[in-house]
């Protein structure tokens, strides 16, 4: 599996033969023949901008505002410009070497945190569940072959879980295949120590830190919630750094598929998400490019 398009915090180059060399040479690193999975990185930063806002709810979107963010129905072919014609160049590209038998599935995915220059970047994209709907909508229209694979992140979580919302969608309206949910931490907002480069505003790191007085161990009350809600049809990508990270989710998967979490569990999920409720920060997406 590997990503493509993206090769530095500002160089993005869809170009099909930069897009072929790169598969190739991800082939030649990882030492095999073909890759399970092929994803388009970071499409919001190439493709046309359509969107009434960049924060907030966008939930709208599915509905009263489906025109103001190019998902009406009428929308379904329509490419917006050069940004989207540079996506769908790639992915034909993509769907050339599919035919090679070099690629077996092709999706479009988000987060990587990777150095650049021996300075950790971290690359917040595949993010705005408006534009990936969009984009792959307009793939399935003008190619007639949907998507295999989106990864979505920080979107099926204790302080966003527009996912579920969004994800009918996605298999409906788009004919995608397969969706995974990544992030439950939403990149680490969920923690005691979000990092530095998180797109969080402050107002809404200060909720964060307030959830920890009603759920002192929220990091495993957080990745209880997601990991309750996908399931082998959808399944979850998690970080992990160290040994003892591995062992603490499997134990918490455990625990809520084998329903052994409790009430207590779920009285702190229902009051954490009324905190950012209350606070207007429940299904709230940060602006991303």
């Amino acid at each position: 599996m590997t990503k493509c398009g993206r090769f530095g915090p500002n160089d993005f180059d869809y170009d099909p033969a930069r897009i072929r060399q790169c598969v190739l040479e991800s082939l030649e690193r990882l030492q095999t023949t073909y890759l399970d999975a092929v994803y388009l990185h970071d499409v919001e930063f190439v493709a046309s901008q359509v969107a009434p806002k960049l924060v907030g709810n966008h939930t709208a979107a599915l509905g009263a505002d489906a025109a103001a963010y190019g998902l009406a129905e009428v929308d379904a072919n329509n490419v917006r410009g050069e940004g989207d014609q540079k996506i769908l160049d790639a992915i034909a590209e993509l769907k050339k070497m599919k035919q090679e038998g070099i690629i077996k599935n092709i999706g479009i995915t988000g987060i990587a945190v990777v150095p650049f220059k021996l300075k950790v970047y971290s690359q917040y994209s595949g993010y705005p569940l408006p534009t990936l709907l969009r984009l792959a909508i307009l793939v399935k229209n003008t190619s007639l072959e949907p998507l295999d694979l989106i990864l979505s992140y920080s979107h099926l979580t204790l302080q966003n879980s527009a996912f579920n919302t969004f994800a009918p969608h996605f298999y409906e309206r788009a004919k995608v295949k397969q969706l995974l949910a990544g992030s439950p931490l939403s990149m680490g907002l969920l923690t005691s120590k979000p990092p530095s480069w998180h797109p969080a505003p402050d107002a809404l790191r200060a909720v964060a830190v307030d959830a920890f007085e009603i759920a002192p161990d929220l990091p495993n009350l957080a990745l209880g919630y997601t990991a309750r809600q996908t399931t082998t049809k959808t399944p979850l990508v998690v970080g992990l750094s160290n040994v003892t990270e591995v062992h603490e989710c499997v134990k918490v998967w455990r625990e809520v598929h084998e329903n052994r979490c409790g009430e207590g569990r779920l009285q702190q999920e229902k009051a954490v998400t009324q905190l950012f409720e209350k606070s207007q920060y429940l299904d709230w997406s940060w602006q991303s490019p």
